[in-house]
């Protein structure tokens, strides 16, 4: 996961983490309000957000992540917001043997999952969702639209400029595979300087995504086009929000 010890330096700035609190609060009481859960593991939880606003509004918490940098972070924020959770590094593949306990939701978050290239681990990864979910519990995966991307061919995803750091988030598209750029260019001194990172994507679609659910044992889904439930259109959203429910009597 190299291409995140890269960007973890200016991660928060290109995600304008504090800047997004407010609204990733609201948003998230509503699913606590909808689903009533009072457990969660936020799995490749980054720097911590949404983890931190889980605990804030009262959840027993895990906080997991690949990436020890990113980590670190994330316990970095929390203590200066008084938050307690707990923090894990593990990846989403081995997280049901990392992580102790079950919890009534598992999120993951933030176009996560597409870091999983092939069916495999994502079968192992599915497979740590479920055994961490308490009977009836959900798991909630949030990605890009790449229905919508594919067929657009949708190269930027995002432009952001914060004091003199300008961010290009972008794609160029292979065969079977995506490759997922962050372009960071400084303009301080009146001359540009530039940075590129990359890494590969997998661009799973909806009817993939739920077949290995099905698969893994998952039930009940649900889709919308953003997490503040949208209903999803594969031509138009902007998101993929996937809810699916562990068997009540496993």
């Amino acid at each position: 996961m190299g291409f995140y010890e890269e960007i973890a330096a200016y991660y928060d700035t290109m995600t304008r983490f504090q800047e997004r609190m407010p609204g990733e609060t609201a948003m998230l009481k509503t699913w606590v309000e909808r689903y009533q859960f009072h457990s969660v593991v936020d799995i490749a939880c980054g720097t911590g957000l949404h983890a931190i606003i889980l605990a804030q509004l009262g959840l027993r918490t895990v906080g997991a992540d690949i990436s020890a940098v990113m980590l670190n972070i994330a316990c970095d924020h929390a203590r200066e917001m008084g938050v307690e959770a707990t923090w894990i590094q593990t990846s989403m593949e081995q997280a049901r043997y990392k992580i102790q306990g079950k919890y009534k939701a598992v999120f993951c978050l933030g176009n996560s999952l597409p870091h999983l290239l092939n069916h495999a681990t994502l079968q192992s990864a599915l497979k740590s969702f479920y055994s961490l979910l308490s009977p009836g519990g959900i798991v909630v995966i949030q990605l890009l639209n790449y229905h919508h991307i594919l067929a657009e061919q949708q190269r930027i995803i995002g432009i952001h400029r914060q004091g003199t750091t300008e961010f290009v988030r972008f794609y160029d598209f292979y065969p079977d595979r995506i490759r997922f750029n962050v372009l960071s260019i400084d303009w301080q001194n009146g001359i540009p300087v530039h940075t590129l990172n990359s890494t590969p994507l997998y661009p799973y679609q909806k009817d993939e995504l739920e077949s290995v659910l099905a698969t893994q044992g998952f039930g009940a889904f649900e889709y919308y086009g953003n997490m503040t439930f949208h209903p999803f259109e594969e031509l138009s959203s902007p998101n993929l929000v996937m809810v699916a429910r562990k068997n009540e009597r496993t």
